[in-house]
């Protein structure tokens, strides 16, 4: 077992809290209690008053023991610093309260936050902006209101996540508001925006782990520069894992609106500190269990999804150049649909090749040299992983494969019908009167599988329309013959939309 470093110096210092009237909207159980992220807020003044060479920007090991409470009415609290100083230059950070029992004046020591500040800091590789810039995954759009009234039922003081919020199994995106009133900046910044990341992962645990979580400790957190008062932010939330079925953990990312990155917590625990007494709300979880695109994802080595309402303002600025000067020629509607693309495409490039968050989002290509095709390149492997992409208007889906493959999305609408004779021959027609699937269910893969069929062979929709001959129509898989040969398109539907692939491997 390691030595523990040496501890060479102890202190305790004296705090006075101000009980502030805008804390008394932060409650766990209708009663208020001070939020970790001003405790932190404290300890780090504090610790820099009597030390002012320690590196409050980083912080290590937090734990978030007992709730503080602060009462009804505004006031100050009399609290203390218990410091430890270790000879590798770690500054051990912890508050405490004395209170003692009228009835066996008995003095009682609580420990409510501990921290460490300052010891060695690694080079900072905060997170590449694609997975800033959209979300991956069949989302949930949780309105701020509902937020709030439901999940996290604080006061208006700490209802700082702004619509919209979007969640789903990979985690959530947010945007975020520092109070503008915010009395207590710090040389942490202003508290609120973490605070807020706070809330975004607890609606997470509530709608994929049937938790209410609240913050009980992080491994770390880096403050690359400090958030102020009235400045609007964007957060990206990672699930880490579930440590027990009562406990939870994330990454947070939190970034200004022009990209900067302000700050990282990694190893952030979600615990469910109510024994179970607060459960979540039925609404929260309907449809969380429902498995998407299994088949779909079964034919290819890597996929996709995004629902284009996700994309934020960073996207554009995940850009390649060679994407960035074709994205520039495009209307907004059809740049939505671009960014989500390439957004797509870049995160099956990651994944094929093992990059989480080494490589910059511009340097991700993910546009063939003729500034058309997609293409999606793999590190270490010339040439990079066949690819397809697709959108409509809900989602953008990218797909890679060993070989040629194609995929196709299309809402799934009357609107299929009405230039059937353009990309039907007449036994399709035929075939599609008789299926049980009905007109227009059965329109949408013969016409979704003629689109992905040209993406896979690379030629032109009009020649696909010409050459392929949908021969059976199935619910998750068709037939359909071209160059006197057989392949099979398989189908996935979410809501009302139809995904279609086909690998020619």
């Amino acid at each position: 077992m390691e030595d523990l470093p040496k501890i060479i110096e102890k202190v305790k210092l004296p705090i006075e809290i101000k009980t502030d009237s805008y804390l008394l909207d932060h409650c766990f159980q209708g009663k208020a209690v001070f939020p970790a992220v001003e405790a932190m807020q404290v300890l780090a003044s504090s610790t820099q008053t009597y030390l002012p060479h320690v590196d409050v920007a980083l912080i290590t090991d937090a734990r978030f023991d007992k709730f503080l409470r602060i009462g009804a009415t505004t006031g100050s609290l009399e609290a203390y610093n218990e410091i430890e100083v270790y000879e590798d230059g770690r500054i051990s950070s912890k508050l405490v309260t004395r209170s003692r029992s009228p009835k066996t004046s008995i003095t009682r020591i609580m420990e409510h936050v501990t921290v460490q500040f300052g010891g060695k800091k690694c080079d900072p590789c905060p997170l590449p902006l694609d997975f800033a810039s959209a979300l991956e995954g069949v989302c949930v759009d949780i309105p701020s209101d509902s937020l709030y009234r439901d999940l996290v039922p604080f006061g208006p003081a700490y209802q700082n996540v702004k619509d919209p919020l979007f969640i789903s199994e990979k985690g959530a995106v947010a945007n975020l508001k520092g109070v503008d009133s915010d009395g207590s900046s710090g040389p942490l910044g202003s508290p609120f925006p973490l605070d807020a990341t706070f809330h975004v992962a607890c609606a997470w645990g509530q709608r994929y782990s049937g938790i209410v979580g609240f913050p009980v400790g992080f491994d770390k957190r880096l403050i690359y520069s400090l958030t102020t008062r009235g400045e609007s932010y964007i957060c990206r939330i990672m699930p880490a894992q579930q440590c027990t079925t009562h406990l939870l953990k994330f990454n947070i990312w939190i970034y200004d609106r022009s990209g900067i990155p302000k700050e990282e917590i990694l190893g952030l625990q979600m615990g469910d500190v109510s024994g179970g007494r607060m459960r979540p709300p039925n609404w929260i979880s309907n449809g969380a269990e429902e498995h998407k695109l299994e088949l779909i994802n079964r034919q290819c080595t890597a996929l996709s999804l995004i629902e284009l309402k996700t994309l934020n303002g960073l996207a554009e600025k995940a850009l390649s150049d060679r994407e960035t000067d074709r994205f520039k020629k495009m209307g907004v509607k059809r740049g939505i649909s671009y960014l989500a693309a390439r957004l797509c495409c870049k995160s099956i490039s990651r994944q094929l090749s093992g990059d989480d968050r080494e490589t910059p989002s511009s340097s991700i290509t993910t546009v063939s040299a003729d500034g058309i095709r997609p293409c999606c390149p793999v590190r270490d492997k010339g040439g990079g992983s066949f690819c397809s992409v697709s959108h409509d208007s809900r989602f953008a889906i990218a797909v890679a494969s060993n070989g040629r493959v194609g995929v196709d999305v299309e809402e799934i609408s009357d609107k299929v019908l009405k230039s059937r004779r353009l990309y039907m021959n007449e036994n399709e027609r035929c075939l599609v009167k008789g299926s049980p699937l009905g007109e227009i269910e059965a329109s949408v893969r013969i016409w979704t599988t003629k689109e992905a069929i040209s993406k896979a062979l690379g030629i032109g929709l009009a020649e696909s329309w010409e050459r392929v001959t949908v021969k059976d129509i199935g619910v998750s898989e068709s037939i359909m013959e071209i160059n006197n040969k057989d392949h099979a398109a398989f189908h996935d539907a979410i809501d009302n939309h139809l995904f279609t692939i086909i690998n020619m491997e």
